[in-house]
Order: C-alpha cells, then sequence, then structure tokens
C-alpha cells in the first residue's frame, strides 16, 4: 500500500533545531520560527492543515502590507460625506505617525497598547483619544475580514468608550438674554435652535422650501457643510436619522415668517434662510464671533451654541416625549443619546416636586 503524502517537510537544522515548510499556489512557506523537536514541528504543520481544510487559513504574506497604505486607502474608500471623510483624515494622523511603515501583520496588541498611552497622555481630551481608538480599531477588523490578518491586534477594553459630558443646563431666559444680546440677525437662528433642536450646520442649510410656517414644521433635508477644498457646500445631514420634520412652537414660526421677510432678499424655494451679515452661506467660522460677543455680553461665556440643541431635546423630554419621540424630534441614529435628555427630564420632574414640598412646609 502506498503511503499517504504528509503535509509540508521537516528538516533538521545545523543547530539541532527544526524547521517546518509548506506550499501554497506554488510557493514555499515556511513557519516564522523554529521548533525544538520533529514532534512540535509536525503539530505546527497539522494546525496550518486543519486551518486550510476549515478555510480559517490565512497567507502570512498577506499581511505584508504598510498599514499606512492600507489605512489610506480605506478611508479613501469608505462610502461617507466629505466631512466625515475629513475627520477620519485628521484623526488617521495620530496613527501613521506611528505605525505608518509597519506591516498590518506586524501590528502586535503591545505596540498598540503603548500607542494608545502614550496618545491618552499627550493632552488630548479623552473622547477625542477613544474617537481615534476606535478608527484604528475598524481600519484592522476590515484587514480582518479581507483576509489580511487573523485577528484584530486593536482590543483594548474600555478604549473605546467616550465620557458623558456635562453641559450646562440652559433656562428660557438664558436664551431670550442670547438672542436679545446678539445681532438681530441671528436672533431668530437663536430661539429656533433652542425650540427645534437643529444641529448649526442643520440651521444653516436650511431653505425656504423646506420651511412651511402654515404647518410650523421645518424638513431637515440637508446642512451646510464647509468642505476642505470646495468651501461652503450643501450635502446630507450627519446621518440618515437626521432627515426629519421637525414641528416648531407658533411663536418661533412668527418669528420666522418676520426673519423671513426681513432678512431674505429673494424669496426662491433654494434661498437659505439663515446666512452671514453679508448674506452669503452661515459657515461657523462666520457666525462664532457673534457668538462669543453676544455670551459675553449676558455673562454666559461657557455655553456653547450646542447647548441649544440640548435645550430643545430636555424640554421635548420634559414636556413627556417618548424616547421615540425624542429621537425623531432630535435626528438622532440611537437611543444612547436622547436618554440623557429623559434622565434630565426626571431630574427636573424632582426638582419640581421638591419645590411644591417647600410650598407645602411654608404653608403648614
Amino acid at each position: 500500500m502506498a503511503r499517504a503524502r504528509s503535509f509540508g517537510n521537516i528538516r533538521k537544522l545545523p543547530s539541532g533545531r527544526y524547521q517546518a515548510r509548506y506550499w501554497h499556489l506554488g510557493k514555499q512557506i515556511p513557519a516564522d520560527t523554529t521548533f525544538a523537536s520533529k514532534t512540535d514541528a509536525r503539530r505546527w504543520l497539522a494546525t496550518i492543515e486543519a486551518d486550510m481544510f476549515r478555510g480559517v487559513w490565512i497567507d502570512p504574506n498577506a499581511g505584508k502590507i504598510p498599514f499606512g497604505e492600507y489605512a489610506t486607502r480605506w478611508v479613501a474608500e469608505r462610502p461617507v460625506r466629505p466631512r466625515t471623510r475629513e475627520i477620519y483624515e485628521g484623526q488617521l494622523r495620530h496613527i501613521v505617525a506611528v505605525f505608518a511603515d509597519i506591516h498590518l501583520g506586524d501590528v502586535h496588541p503591545m505596540a498598540v497598547r503603548t500607542w494608545h498611552g502614550r496618545l491618552a497622555a499627550s493632552g488630548l481630551h479623552h473622547n477625542t483619544v477613544a474617537k481615534i481608538y476606535r478608527l484604528f480599531r475598524s481600519i484592522m477588523t476590515t484587514a480582518v475580514d479581507d483576509g489580511l490578518i487573523a485577528r484584530n491586534p486593536v482590543r483594548i477594553k474600555g478604549a473605546s468608550a467616550e465620557r458623558m459630558i456635562e453641559r450646562p443646563l440652559l433656562r428660557w431666559d438664558d436664551v431670550r438674554a442670547l438672542a436679545g444680546a446678539i445681532h438681530p440677525r441671528f436672533e431668530c437662528l437663536v430661539w429656533t435652535a433652542a425650540a427645534s433642536g437643529l444641529r448649526f450646520g442643520e440651521l444653516a442649510g436650511l431653505t425656504i422650501e423646506h420651511v412651511n410656517l402654515e404647518r410650523r414644521e421645518l424638513r431637515v433635508m440637508q446642512a451646510l457643510h464647509d468642505i476642505k477644498g470646495q468651501g461652503p457646500t450643501l450635502g446630507p445631514p450627519k446621518t440618515e436619522s437626521a432627515v426629519r420634520t421637525v414641528p416648531v412652537a407658533e411663536s418661533i414660526a412668527v418669528r420666522l415668517a418676520d426673519h423671513i421677510e426681513q432678512y431674505v432678499e429673494v424669496i426662491e424655494p433654494g434661498a437659505l434662510v439663515f446666512t452671514s451679515l453679508r448674506g452669503g452661506p452661515l459657515l461657523n467660522t462666520y457666525f462664532a464671533p457673534q457668538w462669543s460677543k453676544a455670551r459675553d455680553a449676558v455673562d454666559l461665556s461657557h455655553v456653547r451654541f450646542h447647548d441649544l440643541r440640548h435645550l430643545a431635546g430636555t424640554e421635548a423630554a420634559t414636556a413627556g416625549a417618548s424616547l421615540r419621540e425624542v429621537m425623531s424630534i432630535m435626528g438622532h441614529a440611537s437611543s444612547a443619546a436622547s436618554l440623557r435628555y429623559l434622565k434630565t427630564a426626571e431630574h427636573r420632574s424632582r426638582e419640581i416636586a421638591d419645590a411644591i414640598g417647600w410650598r407645602i412646609e411654608d404653608t403648614a
């Protein structure tokens, strides 16, 4: 009976150790180490043969692609919005600074931990570090899916988690003060942001055709982006969930009507509702100085424009909106962001209950 052909071959080296090799697609592939015994070498070959049979074998040469080359292509080929790609490119610089010339297959978990520790100690905000880490992990996950590496080496427990940043809880008196202190052209912008919860880019991208004053609705179909090399560009909002219709109070509809009449020069479907002092697209670069001047004037220098959006979310939750309704109003893709407004609403409810209790005690 003919002897069954064995997988691979083993040879004894002059040092007394054993080298194991096998053939694949006409190429001989050696183990990346030598073995103390022939038995150990056979076990390694048996493992490789079993992996091939199960379809989980990874060609050790597949991962010999520089991380920088692979990551740059990964970012360029992602089906994301231009602004998101810009963010990825900025984050990627922190990764390629260390791993640019290292092959995918040579990225080691220990090197990743060292990189992450230095990044965390560099002075960057914790949440920024978490975002950069998640990008690194996503790139290497794709490398696993592409069959270039067997396992993702970017696997630090808890490194992707962001911390909840406690922002000041605005009151309507604060909104009134800010709206009164800012340039009149932006007064309605402040009120609309606080009442609707639209993001700054969504407000800046709002056009006449997407404002229904009769129904008191704002349709979020696009946002204004400042794209590098292109300038002000109208494009899709942040996520698919951000495309939505948001109702506004009658008082806001009245303010919008007055604003449009006074500041929109040509009433046509594509005309922007909110514009710069010169009537151009309202980029944050132009608006930020006006906002800073107004908040400083009313002693609210710690307040960000985005805090107006938080007020809208909190007010919706306080008014009794469900989690699904808050998500719809705010345009959230997940429930995590909306849950904070419901928690704030619970806190306010306790404040109200305490206030009632104090009144009861005063009259007792």
